[in-house]
């Protein structure tokens, strides 16, 4: 039986304004185009790993309500294959996302997170399975270390950095904004193997013990940002899942980022499609 990536965190129903400019103080301003749609960082790096044929679990929450009941079918009708819901008496995960004309995007929270409150207790862990905690909360560590426990390879987002706890884990992979900006990233090294950070436009760095790697941005009619760093997620753990070498694993993220930015959606393009492009 082969490896499962685990990724864990939330999904949510996305709220899309998209908007001549970012609104001011008091001002009004009216959308170009308004659209629901699915998304949720851990739940679109879930959706579009699974597309890759890599086996795939998601741990998540939904609430009893119309969105939770919509977001349920979208799982279900994915190529995910393995789905682990807990379900809580509340609302479903919904934002607010706003896309300017130069399609950044700032994105507001309508409901409360219970991220904090979900656990990987009824998770079927094997030695071997790739966990991934997207949106790393200090609540995890109980989850950390049983999956360590049980030889599971452990990846983290970037605000373990921040958390003295951790003794050590496989992987730090995630935007240069969720983490303390003092920190010495080469003095991480010591528990982290690799450190990924993206910046954005400017690209992603790997930092592991044998040096630095850079990785560009690949070229990319931007029409909404939403989901780009979720798809570089995404191709990287792709890559690492099959044992690719760290300048294949940054370039996949990259391409599928830049594939990421030409679609309306949250969710990361099927990687076939996004393969196929780059690999003209």
């Amino acid at each position: 039986m082969s490896a499962t990536v685990w990724i864990q965190g939330a999904i949510a129903i996305d709220t899309i304004l998209y908007l001549p400019r970012f609104p001011e103080a008091g001002s009004f301003i009216q959308s170009t185009k308004t659209e629901e749609r699915p998304g949720g960082t851990s739940a679109n790096v879930a959706l579009g790993l699974a597309t890759t044929g890599i086996e795939t679990g998601f741990v998540g929450y939904l609430g009893n309500d119309e969105n939770g009941r919509t977001l349920r079918k979208v799982l279900d009708d994915s190529d995910i294959d393995r789905v682990v819901i807990t379900e809580i008496d509340g609302p479903t995960s919904h934002v607010l996302i706003l896309v300017d004309d130069k399609s950044e995007r700032t994105i507001i929270g309508l409901s409360p997170s219970h991220l904090r409150s979900l656990r990987m207790d009824k998770v079927p862990l094997r030695a071997g399975d790739i966990v991934v905690f997207v949106l790393w909360r200090e609540e995890f560590l109980d989850d950390l270390l049983r999956a360590q426990k049980l030889g599971c390879v452990c990846v983290l987002g970037t605000a373990a950095l921040d958390d003295p706890r951790i003794e050590k884990a496989d992987l730090v992979i995630g935007s240069n904004s969720d983490f303390s900006s003092e920190l010495n990233i080469d003095a991480q090294l010591k528990r982290f193997e690799r450190i990924v950070i993206t910046h954005g436009q400017e690209g992603a760095i790997e930092h592991n013990r044998g040096g630095h790697l850079s990785q560009p941005t690949f070229p990319a009619i931007a029409v909404d940002s939403t989901g780009a760093g979720d798809s570089f997620l995404a191709g990287y753990l792709a890559g690492y899942a099959w044992g690719s070498s760290s300048e294949d694993s940054l370039r996949m993220g990259a391409q599928w980022a830049a594939s990421a930015v030409e679609t309306p959606s949250s969710i990361p393009p099927d990687w076939k499609s996004v393969n196929e492009k780059w690999s003209k």
